[in-house]
């Protein structure tokens, strides 16, 4: 029986093969700006607990992009190869292309993909076109606004303005310190880490999850215009199993670049909170202590003392004003340090308890 084959459609699969491990070489180098694989990068005692395996995670990310792009470098030289053996002996049934492919799961029988099978949908134009700019939720403006108004009170604490004094004192003198950063949130953030990098590398884990979606659709679709080309022949059996391997590795990696997203994005709220928590403390505890200062100890005592200024000289009005202002102060502190906690240990408890389990890539 005469094989028949179509060289330039296998060609041309072989030319989408080569633009795919371009592709896949462009995650790497959007892997290499987007995540530091150094352990210092997210410094701060709570980060090195969360992320304590953060280099083992990088360097399980940088193999299976230099896997990839070598599967989809072999593949191209495969199929080239394929073209060339048929054109040289003009279609010869003898000709046999099957150690071309080799079996990347042997523990596996795989059904091989042929024309039959149908194309996928993907996402992008192409895979690449997952791989966007990362974003961080703590930095989306709707959440900034949000949390700018629930904060309002701190407009009208002492220890706050106290706080931004300083700040703007220090960074006339030191400005290179804290490189521009609020002085207390650097302070803070050398406890609980540096939250909005470590929310980027969990958005850029998230894309490059999605840029796997989209490279296991291209490569199935690669494949199935091969084998419409290609249809008969062991060679072509074996080709088959070798694409279907290749798509399932390939479709398996995004689920593991979701726990990593969701484990540092976690760890990113979980740095917010807990240095919120620590700001909201401070400020709580000055004002609370500048309010008994003035000789109340509670909102209802500042309330109570406010009824009764009527027949109070205008500096003891401004004192009780004050007073009453500090004792409001310090409760909202108190209870958006409860609410700060609750979002760190909410979020600490998540990303604690995502676990992450690499899926092996096979060898080129």
């Amino acid at each position: 029986m005469t094989v028949e084959v179509n060289t330039s459609v296998v060609r041309g699969g072989g030319d989408a093969a080569g633009q795919l491990a371009d592709d896949v070489n462009r995650a790497l180098g959007y892997f290499d700006t987007h995540i530091d694989t150094s352990q210092t990068w997210v410094a701060g005692a709570m980060m090195d607990w969360l992320l304590a395996e953060h280099s083992s995670f990088a360097t399980n990310v940088e193999n299976g992009l230099g896997r990839s792009k070598a599967l989809m470098v072999a593949t191209r030289d495969a199929l080239d190869d394929v073209a060339q053996r048929f054109d040289e002996t003009e279609y010869d049934a003898q000709v046999d292309v099957r150690d071309l492919f080799r079996d990347l799961d042997p523990t596996a029988a795989t059904a091989p993909v042929t024309s039959s099978d149908t194309r996928h949908s993907l996402v992008f134009a192409t895979p690449v076109g997952a791989l966007v700019a990362p974003e961080s939720s703590l930095a989306d403006p709707a959440f900034q606004v949000v949390w700018s108004v629930i904060n309002w009170p701190d407009y009208l604490s002492l220890s706050y303005w106290a706080r931004q004094i300083i700040n703007g004192v220090i960074q006339l003198v030191q400005p290179g310190w804290t490189g521009g950063q609020d002085v207390f949130e650097f302070l803070a953030q050398k406890i609980s880490g540096d939250w909005d990098k470590v929310a980027l590398a969990g958005s850029a884990f998230g894309h490059v999850g999605e840029f796997f979606t989209d490279l296991a659709a291209a490569v199935q679709n690669v494949a199935v215009d091969v084998f419409a080309a290609w249809t008969s022949g062991e060679g072509a059996d074996r080709a088959g199993e070798y694409f279907a391997e290749l798509v399932a590795a390939f479709a398996a990696q995004p689920e593991v670049y979701g726990d990593l997203e969701t484990k540092y994005t976690n760890a990113a709220w979980a740095a917010f909170g807990a240095c919120q928590a620590m700001l909201s403390a401070l400020d709580a505890l000055v004002d609370a202590v500048i309010a008994a200062a003035m000789g109340v100890s509670s909102v209802a005592e500042a309330i109570a003392a406010l009824f009764t200024l009527g027949g109070m000289a205008p500096a003891a009005i401004v004192s009780a004003v004050i007073a009453a202002v500090e004792a409001f102060s310090a409760a909202w502190g108190i209870m958006m340090t409860a609410t700060s906690t609750a979002i760190a240990a909410g979020a600490t408890l998540g990303s604690a308890t995502t676990t992450i389990e690499f899926v092996p890539l096979p060898e080129a």
